[in-house]
C-alpha cells in the first residue's frame, strides 16, 4: 500500500496534467457550464496538493478563508462609502422623503454598517449575493449568466498566451543573444508596451473592418468579426471567431511576460550540468529543448500564470465593453454606470474570489508538478 502510494506521488505531475488534458477533452466534446469546468478543474488541483503533502494543502485552504472575509469587507465597506443615495438613484430625484425612506428601509440602508455587513455576509454563505436595484433581478443568476463568458476569455487568453510564449522562450533562450534573439525580444517588447484596449483596437481596425486606405489600397483585412459574443454550444466555429479578437488583445502582453521570463529560466537551464550530459550523449537538440530543458525552467513561469490573471481579470472590464461581450466585467460595467451599488458589489466580490482561488490552484499545481517544493516542505516539517 506504501509503495503504491508513493508510486503515484513519483508521477503525480504526469497524473495531474493527465487528468487536465481529460478534462478539457470532456468539456469540448461534452460542453457542460464553463463554470463546471472550471470547478472540476479546481477539484484537481486540490486533490493533487492533498496526495503531494496534504499538511500544505490544508494550511493552504486554511488560509484562504480569512482573506476571502476581508476582501468581503473592504468590497462592503468601500460601496458603502459611495456617495449618493442608492434610494434617490432608484426614485429619482423627484422622489418625496417619504418614498425614499420606505425604499431605504427595503434595501436595509437604515440599519447601522455592522449589521448590513452580517446580513450581506449571511446571505453570502447561501449563495445570496442580493438583489439589483436597477435589473430587478438576483445578482447570483446575474453573475452566474455573466460568469462563462468571463470565464472563457480568460482561457482563451491564457492559452492563446502560452502557446505564443512556450516556443519564443525556448527558441529565443536557446539563440541568447543572436539576431532571432533581439528580435523576437523587440516585438513582444513592442506587445508589452501596448496597452490591451488600444491592441484591441488596432486589431479590429485591421483584422475586422479592413484597416486603413492608403493610395486606394487596403492594408487590412475582413477576416473576424469584431464584436457579438456566441456561446460554445451555439455555434462552436463561430463561438471561436468572435472570441479571437477579444482574446488576442488580452494574450499578447502577457505573453511578452511569459516568453521573456521563460528564456532567462531557460539560459540558465541549458549551462546546468545535465545539459552538457544529454548534449554529449548525441540527443537532438529539439528533445534537449523539449524534453530536458522546458520542465525545470517553467516552474516560474507556472506561478507567474497564476499572478497574472489578476491583470487579465482588470484588462477584461475594458475589453469585454469594447467587443460587447457578456461578462462580469460587463455586468460590473453597467452597474457602475447606472449606480446599481449591489450589483457592483457583488461583481467585485466574485472577481476578487476568482482571482485569489486561481492563485491557490497555481500553488497546489506548482506542488504536484514540482517534486523539489514537496521535499522542501516535508524537510521544513521534521
Amino acid at each position: 500500500m506504501v509503495g503504491a502510494r508513493q508510486a503515484v506521488r513519483d508521477q503525480l505531475g504526469r497524473i495531474i496534467l493527465a487528468a487536465l488534458a481529460l478534462t478539457v477533452t470532456w468539456a469540448w466534446f461534452w460542453r457542460p457550464p464553463f463554470s463546471w469546468t472550471f470547478a472540476v478543474l479546481i477539484v484537481i488541483g486540490t486533490a493533487g496538493a492533498v496526495v503531494a503533502d496534504r499538511d500544505f494543502a490544508l494550511r493552504r485552504i486554511a488560509s484562504v478563508v480569512p482573506v476571502l472575509v476581508g476582501v468581503s469587507f473592504v468590497v462592503f465597506a468601500l460601496m458603502a462609502s459611495l456617495p449618493g443615495d442608492p434610494a434617490i438613484n432608484i426614485l429619482g430625484p423627484a422622489a418625496t422623503a417619504d418614498q425614499v425612506a420606505i425604499v431605504r428601509t427595503e434595501l436595509g440602508l437604515d440599519e447601522p454598517f455592522f449589521s448590513r455587513y452580517g446580513n450581506w455576509l449571511g446571505g453570502l454563505l447561501t449563495g445570496d449575493l442580493g438583489s439589483s436595484i436597477v435589473l430587478r433581478e438576483d445578482i447570483a443568476d446575474g453573475i452566474s449568466r455573466s460568469l462563462t463568458p468571463t470565464l472563457q476569455l480568460m482561457a482563451y487568453s491564457v492559452a492563446i498566451a502560452l502557446a505564443t510564449a512556450v516556443p519564443l522562450g525556448i527558441w529565443a533562450g536557446y539563440r541568447q543573444g543572436t539576431t532571432t534573439d533581439r528580435s523576437v525580444n523587440n516585438v513582444m517588447l513592442g506587445f508589452l508596451a501596448t496597452p490591451n484596449y488600444v491592441l484591441a483596437v488596432m486589431l479590429v481596425l485591421f483584422l475586422a473592418i479592413g484597416g486603413l486606405s492608403v493610395a486606394g489600397n487596403e492594408i487590412g483585412f475582413r477576416a473576424l468579426p469584431a464584436a457579438r459574443y456566441i456561446p460554445f454550444g451555439e455555434n462552436v466555429v463561430l463561438h471561436f471567431k468572435h472570441m479571437a479578437l477579444p482574446s488576442l488583445s488580452l494574450a499578447m502582453g502577457q505573453a511578452a511576460v511569459f516568453m521573456r521570463l521563460l528564456r532567462s529560466d531557460m539560459i540558465a537551464t541549458l549551462r546546468l550540468p545535465f545539459i552538457d550530459l544529454a548534449r554529449s550523449k548525441g540527443l537532438p537538440t529539439r528533445r534537449i529543448l523539449w524534453r530536458h530543458a522546458l520542465r525545470p525552467s517553467s516552474f516560474t513561469l507556472l506561478t507567474v500564470v497564476g499572478l497574472t490573471v489578476g491583470l487579465l481579470i482588470g484588462g477584461a472590464l475594458i475589453i469585454e465593453f469594447i467587443f460587447t461581450i457578456p461578462g462580469v466585467g460587463a455586468y460590473i460595467f453597467l452597474g457602475v454606470t447606472q449606480r446599481d451599488f449591489i450589483a457592483v458589489q457583488g461583481g467585485v466580490l466574485v472577481i476578487s474570489t476568482l482571482y485569489i482561488v486561481v492563485l491557490t490552484m497555481s500553488d497546489f499545481l506548482y506542488l504536484a508538478l514540482d517534486p523539489r517544493l514537496r521535499g522542501a516542505e516535508a524537510a521544513r516539517r521534521a
